[in-house]
């Protein structure tokens, strides 16, 4: 007979089966939005003043 402790640890699988999925994601974002930043910041502010002599 399932006790409500063993209702309590699927629930709790079942959460943590979604938690490395969404770090992932947040985590691919952020490092997509940094390297938009910096291609941003490289081509519009680096390449317009020219080469340092």
């Amino acid at each position: 007979m399932a006790t409500e402790h063993d209702q309590d640890d699927a629930a709790l699988e079942a959460a943590l089966e979604l938690v490395p999925r969404g770090a992932l994601a947040l985590s691919g974002l952020t490092v997509g939005f940094l390297l938009l930043a910096w291609l941003f910041v490289y081509f519009f502010v680096f390449l317009p003043r020219g080469m340092v002599s």
